[in-house]
């Protein structure tokens, strides 16, 4: 098989031999194409491909890089491990927890439910506010991913009522999760490593495994991942991270750059490579890109270069107003559809969620279809989680969230009195809900139609579970739950319109699809299929109609478009406004600046042809009537370069004013000089 056409950089990467090997990789440079190259040139020189891993952070890009080795070894790619993180830890956990442990994995909605239960003991406001379970969960999961203790992420004296609650929950959430025979994500990292760390013959057996472990996106791992791969690697060393620290943007939720920068102190004798040549972006946009970083200090510099030449300049657009933004973007799109521009080669960013609605709204009036990277995705949905619970419940007798979840639905009369009551026999005889509910003819203070109602439930799902057991497949079994509860008449009485029916029962029958396709039989398999769901659940779902794309900067990452453009560049939204000012509901103390401006380059560095840097004059306030804005700092740079770089003007009625802005902002910086002269 043949390696080429590889640039020179992207051959020296692969070609690397024994030995642990950091890929510094720049936008658009090919390190997919690197990844996938690389496991073909170790199974070309001998190596078995089970004996080879990689590892990645969606189910997407995991997918993905399955299916271009595939292209390039054949069906041997099959049995080379490609997996999510969370997706390998799940799988150690299953085949090394003892026989006869089922456990259930819980996504943030599972937890974030479990997190209010626990704070029914405590004050329900901070600072007047309702209080955000939310930034509690964040806490604890950060403090996990770290691998401390809440309190521990707090300098002594700096804590806030959050950091507070957060300590004295975290105990109790960990204790409740052990009582429901539970882990959310952050223990699919955690159990691994403590079993690897303690158990010798466990880490042996994983490390004959992956004798080769490449991991991509190394610039996301936390603390607890980079151990898990040390763990995974041992004395070998054979560890092939491909990663960029100019893409560093998830610190909020745990990500810690040093784990590139310090990657020489955790696997001494590391070879660094850089890929600098990009393949996405004209040069205009690749130009602008490079001037955004070469402002901020870095550990491994890097300048993107391009023989993508021409194009037209990044274009930096003044609205008068956000509606103004609005127009101008919209305007603009239904110009490029006019062409025959393709609708899935335009993608509007924003660092916040609120500048989207506006154009939202023009694209849904006009009927241009579009997708939201970062809505609910299918495996959210209510009627999905709902038929989920039911299953889950049936192979987790234990899962108390499920329970609760699905007691009541279809309604069966079963109120908050009624669970408290639950609960509380549950409590003090250790049993879990639903064998309380099986026992409801012994719980005082329980009207004949409630026993009657709990008895009705238990029954189906423990006929549920008997189904099951007998090997019926999972999609056969969850579509006689669908009619048992009667999923699809409540579905489409519930409207509000036939049209928005139809597509939710349409995501009911997407899961049947997905369920038939897993071919479970067993409890253990079913068991394993609902673990897959649920780490999807945190992933958008994947669309391949010709659509508009709306995302968040963070949701855009590993995305590119024809045209960007990219919405509010100004002071206070990009950089945030709590980059200097935090709110107590913050994990970290503010907003990393450096940060921040990662965060823009990722967002410019989207736009293959064309780039749109869209800044509203006058903005709405939260508190009503207009601000008017400061252009973002990353636009002021003394590095942007000439001739690349236009500025304009956007009113609803007068012409388009067009500017070299690189050439406007040396003569302004030429005139102080002169004056100071």
């Amino acid at each position: 098989m043949s390696v080429f056409p590889l640039n020179p950089a992207q051959l020296a990467a692969v070609a690397h031999g024994a030995g642990p090997a950091l890929v510094l990789a720049g936008a658009g440079s090919g390190k997919t194409r690197v990844i996938t190259q690389r496991i073909a040139r170790l199974i070309e020189v001998g190596n078995l491909p089970r004996t080879i891993a990689a590892l990645t952070f969606t189910n997407k890009a995991a997918e993905e890089m399955q299916e271009r080795l595939l292209g390039v070894v054949g069906p041997s790619a099959k049995d080379v491990w490609i997996s999510t993180f969370h997706a390998l830890g799940g799988e150690i956990v299953r085949r090394e927890m003892p026989r006869g442990s089922a456990f259930v994995v819980y996504d943030a909605a599972d937890t974030g439910g479990l997190i209010k239960e626990i704070l029914r003991e405590r004050p329900t406001e901070v600072d007047g506010k309702r209080l955000d379970s939310g930034a509690i969960l964040a806490r604890i999961s950060h403090a996990k991913n770290a691998m401390c203790a809440p309190e521990e992420l707090v300098a002594p004296g700096e804590a806030n009522e959050y950091d507070e609650l957060a300590a004295w929950v975290y105990p109790r959430y960990q204790a409740a999760l052990k009582r429901l025979r539970a882990l959310d994500f952050d223990d699919l990292i955690l159990w691994p490593l403590q079993k690897l760390t303690e158990d010798e013959a466990t880490r042996e057996k994983w490390r004959a495994k992956m004798r080769y472990l490449l991991v991509d996106e190394f610039q996301d791992t936390n603390r607890a991942q980079l151990l898990l791969v040390k763990q995974l690697v041992g004395p070998s060393g054979n560890v092939f991270c491909v990663g960029d620290d100019d893409q560093s943007i998830y610190g909020w939720r745990g990500a810690d750059i040093a784990n590139v920068i310090d990657f020489g102190t955790h696997f001494p004798g590391a070879k660094k490579l850089a890929l600098e040549q990009n393949y996405r972006s004209r040069r205009p946009v690749l130009e602008v890109a490079n001037a955004i970083m070469e402002g901020q200090v870095r550990a491994f510099p890097k300048r993107l270069f391009t023989d993508r030449e021409g194009g037209s300049p990044v274009k930096v657009v003044h609205c008068d107003s956000g509606e103004g933004e609005v127009k101008f973007v919209f305007g603009t799109i239904q110009k490029l559809l006019a062409k025959g521009y393709k609708k899935k080669e335009i993608g509007v960013l924003y660092r916040s969620n609120l500048l989207s609605r506006g154009i939202e709204e023009a694209l849904r009036l006009n009927n241009i279809p579009y997708r939201l990277i970062g809505g609910t995705s299918v495996y959210e949905r209510r009627e999905v989680k709902d038929l989920i619970a039911y299953l889950r419940l049936a192979v987790y007798p234990h899962d108390e969230i499920s329970f609760r979840r699905v007691v009541n639905y279809p309604a069966r009369g079963i109120g908050d009195v009624t669970l408290h009551r639950l609960e509380k026999y549950s409590l003090a005889r250790g049993v879990a809900l639903l064998e309380t509910a099986e026992h409801s003819a012994t719980i005082p203070d329980l009207s004949a139609s409630t026993r009657e109602s709990l008895l009705g439930f238990a029954r189906i799902v423990r006929a549920t579970r008997g189904q099951l057991e007998k090997g019926v497949g999972l999609s056969t079994v969850a579509a006689q739950v669908a009619r048992t509860i009667k999923l699809k008449e409540d579905i489409f009485a519930a409207g509000p319109t036939a049209v928005v029916a139809s597509r939710r029962w349409g995501n009911v029958e997407q899961l049947l699809k997905t369920m038939d396709k897993a071919a479970a039989t067993t409890i253990g398999e079913v068991g394993a299929v609902l673990q897959r769901l649920t780490l999807r659940f945190a992933e958008e779902e994947e669309q391949h109609q010709d659509q508009v794309t709306l995302s968040t900067l963070h949701g855009s990452k590993g995305l590119e478009f024809g045209t960007v453009f990219f919405l509010g560049c100004e002071e206070g939204i990009i950089p945030h406004s709590r980059t200097d000012a935090p709110r107590a509901t913050d994990i970290l103390s503010t907003i990393d600046a450096g940060e921040e401006r990662r965060l823009f380059y990722v967002g410019v560095t989207r736009a293959k042809e064309q780039l749109y840097l869209m800044r509203a004059v006058k903005r709405a306030a939260s508190r009503g009537g207009a601000k008017t804005t400061m252009q973002t700092r990353f636009l002021t740079l003394p590095t942007l370069p000439e001739g690349m770089m236009a500025s304009e003007t956007f009113n609803s009625e007068a012409p388009l004013q067009v500017v070299d802005i690189a050439a406007q902002a040396k003569r302004f910086r030429e005139g102080l000089l002169a004056k100071k002269t």
